[in-house]
């Protein structure tokens, strides 16, 4: 009997710290539970609106690069939502509803409307997420939403917030991936310029980018992006090249990437296949600017991984091939060209939180120090 009440007794205690979690974790779901004004999925548009004022609105949401040539969405007369103009580069651009249409207000409520917007796969996959109240984002790469015609939002602090006033928020842009006040140094308060963080704490922690992009997203870095097996260097093998280019992204990433690597012949191999977006590769660690790093084949922008460290000889001039190697800890970057007016960043090098690289350069990207 005293075997059966005690067991009955680590159920009980095992059942109630199950409770705990679940409570706990319905909480944080609740706090990223209403970003209406992120509401991308909807039919966007109005009823009875004339197709060419929608697709007119759905293209200011977005830079021009993006928009010119995304796929725009809107409402017939019905207030069905249709294709406007079919896309071929990922994104998906919607004209929102006016503040002067029945529309519900970012949060709830009449006279506020959905903002137009132009957004990329990972980004509605992020949105999908939060709706159906999953535990964190399934996105694999960054999910972007461009709002550069303003949006309304009813709080900046708290997000189930259905009934203040709308708040007006001028044109911005969004980064949908995880993103840490104390690893950043970045803001957890909104402001009307720069760039905070939204979410903070929460699995659905995002950055707001106040102002207009700098830039068209970058295709790659030389020097960060991949190494193609050339120059001379010693082979190791291939378990010694898997473990480093493991190394170098955080493990749920790691654990689904394909690792490439090179053979006896210096030639460039698949040391393992993978199934999403990354590759990871063991770099040249003898050379200046060959890290190992974990890097996105096809989202734009892309993110690097290079949590073992890396080294540089300049974080503003990339072109530098003289200067003594400068040695960056574990980081991970963003591959955009941000805009040190218009985010209020950094562009001089610290060992924590985060700053622009080779800023109003072809090259400049975000650099963010810690690990995600």
């Amino acid at each position: 009997m005293k075997f059966v009440r005690r067991n009955s007794l680590v159920i009980m205690l095992l059942a109630g710290l199950l409770l705990c979690q679940r409570g706990a974790a319905e909480a944080q779901m609740q706090q990223t539970d209403d970003y209406n004004h992120m509401a991308i999925d909807e039919i966007g548009g109005a009823a009875g609106e004339p197709a060419d004022v929608q697709m007119a609105r759905g293209i200011a949401a977005g830079p021009r690069h993006v928009a010119d040539a995304a796929r725009i969405v809107g409402a017939d007369a019905q207030g069905n939502r249709v294709v406007l103009r079919e896309g071929s580069n990922g994104f998906t651009c919607q004209p929102g509803n006016p503040p002067s249409l029945p529309f519900p207000a970012s949060g709830g409520g009449k006279g506020g409307g959905r903002p137009a917007s132009c957004s990329n796969e990972a980004a509605r996959q992020w949105i999908a997420d939060m709706a159906a109240h999953k535990a964190k984002p399934t996105n694999a790469e960054p999910g972007i939403i461009y709002m550069l015609a303003d949006a309304t939002q009813r709080s900046s602090s708290d997000p189930s917030d259905k009934t203040s006033p709308p708040v007006m928020i001028g044109p911005h842009w969004i980064i949908l991936w995880p993103f840490d006040p104390k690893t950043t140094g970045l803001s957890a308060t909104r402001k009307d310029t720069g760039a905070y963080i939204m979410g903070a704490g929460t699995p659905y922690a995002h950055l707001h980018i106040m102002g207009q992009p700098a830039g068209t997203p970058m295709e790659h870095v030389a020097v960060h992006m991949q190494d193609d097996g050339s120059g001379p260097g010693p082979v190791e093998s291939p378990e010694i090249q898997m473990a480093r280019a493991i190394a170098a992204g955080p493990k749920e990433i790691t654990a689904q990437a394909r690792i490439m690597g090179n053979d006896a012949e210096g030639k460039r191999i698949v040391l393992r296949e993978g199934n999403n977006d990354f590759i990871c590769q063991p770099g040249k660690p003898q050379f200046v600017a060959q890290p190992a790093s974990c890097y996105t084949t096809n989202s734009k922008p892309r993110i690097t991984y290079m949590l073992a460290g890396a080294t540089q000889r300049s974080i503003s001039d990339p072109d530098d091939k003289t200067s003594t190697p400068l040695a960056i800890g574990p980081h991970w970057m963003i591959m955009m060209p941000f805009d040190p007016k218009t985010t209020g960043l950094p562009v001089t090098y610290s060992d924590t939180g985060v700053y622009i690289m080779w800023a109003g350069t072809r090259s400049a990207h975000l650099h963010i120090m810690g690990r995600p």
